[in-house]
């Protein structure tokens, strides 16, 4: 029948709420893997109108805490800042062209865009490191000291 779904929008509107509630319609994630074996460890739900997520940790040798912040663009990660306080093996020395670089409080910020479609990282308790995204804090070592990787998916009602 043409044009039966313009002259039924209750049902059209049905079917969409039916696609949303079996996870057809998706909300941006991020997704927690073991390296390099690709093991689900978490997936985390963003908020569709802000997707952002923050990494922090004990930089291994400065010994001092760093806060990188990021979005999730589509299919990939934009590492939209960094935040820290001593030079080490890592992290920047200067911006790159497009960046701004501030001195607040201490604290060098520096804003960013870069793009990842994975962020590989090695975690370890001593470096207390965590995800932080939609009002929960995440300890990425709580499967032990091993490297991990982040990278964004899309997600229905089953992602926390």
């Amino acid at each position: 029948m043409p044009g039966h779904a313009a002259r039924c929008p209750a049902l059209v509107l049905a079917l969409v709420v039916a696609a949303g509630a079996c996870g057809a319609i998706a909300a941006p994630c991020v997704a927690i893997d073991s390296a390099p074996d690709g093991v689900r460890l978490a997936t985390i739900a963003l908020d569709p109108s802000s997707p952002l997520f923050a990494v922090t940790y004990v930089h291994s040798v400065t010994l001092t805490p760093v806060d990188e912040t990021y979005r999730v663009d589509g299919a990939a990660l934009e590492q939209t800042g960094i935040v820290f306080s001593e030079h080490g093996p890592g992290l920047p020395t200067q911006p790159d062209a497009g960046q701004r670089w501030s001195d607040v409080d201490g604290r060098f910020h520096v804003t960013l865009a870069r793009h990842f479609d994975t962020i590989r990282m090695r975690v370890h308790r001593d470096q207390s490191p965590r995800l932080m995204a939609s009002g929960r804090t995440l300890d990425l070592w709580q499967w032990g000291n091993r490297a991990i990787a982040l990278h964004a998916t899309a997600c229905g009602h089953g992602a926390t």
